[in-house]
């Protein structure tokens, strides 16, 4: 039995970087019992998921994070939203959808919502021809702009994002002295790193005592997993607010309506009497 998801956070305070190990194992289990899409597509979903999932490394408690890729060529849609807590739904759409896009060309939305009501920070990355795989790379040099880069195992359902930190927050001793380039550091870590992707590990202890044997020190976990806000209210709200004045179009076929979730694909029935009674939504 696969243990749950987490991400673990490491700290190489010598060399002056952040570690984030993504275990997703037990999530790319749930996806695929959710997404019932084909195979080259699904593995597209798999790299996708498994490459942006440790950014949420990058949020604060109370903050939310959006990724909303719009790809044209070819055209889909990818979608994926989750929060510091670690609580993520995704999709891709459309649901026919069954290629591995090698080159992708669109552009992509991140959208960061800070507790308290404060404005949301919104930036829009294109992308022409890019390549597929170092996406999420590119969308935390434009977006996030940091020194960092994710790696996507191709042997296990993980993933690692390396972050190199800015001085001030490299330990004391270090002040003064050149820490590696990040690209110097993801070769000199090469190894180490797709020996950890080998091992498939789930187990809490035995993913830290094998980042402890290396230069790494922990720092903290946080489970992850796919989580769906969605409900009845919530969508008798939506179709109330889209079909308000059109009820009759909407039951043309009859009363209820079935109305699928395209996140969990949960299915909702939804009479006409619950949307005529629900309150306008601003």
């Amino acid at each position: 039995m696969l243990e749950q998801s987490r991400l673990y956070s490491f700290l190489d305070s010598k060399s002056g970087f952040a570690i984030h190990f993504l275990d997703g194992q037990h999530l790319i289990h749930d996806l695929a019992l959710i997404h019932d899409i084909p195979g080259p597509a699904f593995a597209y979903l798999r790299d996708a998921f498994l490459g942006f999932m440790p950014v949420i490394s990058f949020l604060k408690p109370g903050e939310n994070l959006g990724i909303y890729i719009d790809s044209e060529t070819p055209y889909f849609r990818f979608k994926i939203e989750t929060n510091h807590g670690g609580q993520t739904r995704t999709l891709l759409l459309p649901e026919n959808f069954s290629q591995f896009p090698l080159k992708i060309s669109g552009s992509a939305r991140v959208a960061k919502q800070f507790p308290g009501n404060r404005a949301p920070y919104t930036s829009i990355v294109e992308f022409s021809q890019s390549e597929s795989k170092d996406l999420v790379n590119q969308i935390i040099r434009e977006s996030y702009q940091v020194t960092a880069e994710v790696v996507v195992s191709e042997a296990a359902d993980q993933s690692i994002l390396v972050s190199k930190l800015p001085p001030i927050n490299v330990n004391q001793h270090n002040l003064g002295d050149e820490t590696p380039s990040l690209k110097a550091y993801l070769k000199k870590n090469h190894a180490f790193f797709h020996d950890i992707f080998d091992e498939h590990l789930s187990d809490v202890q035995k993913v830290v005592s094998a980042f402890e044997a290396g230069p790494y020190a922990y720092l903290s976990s946080r489970q992850v997993t796919l989580t769906c806000p969605c409900s009845q209210d919530h969508m008798v709200g939506n179709l109330r607010m889209l079909y308000a004045a059109d009820l009759d179009h909407l039951f043309a076929d009859g009363d209820p309506i079935s109305v699928k979730c395209d996140y969990c694909k949960k299915n909702y029935h939804i009479t006409r009497a619950e949307i005529a009674k629900a309150p306008l939504q601003n």
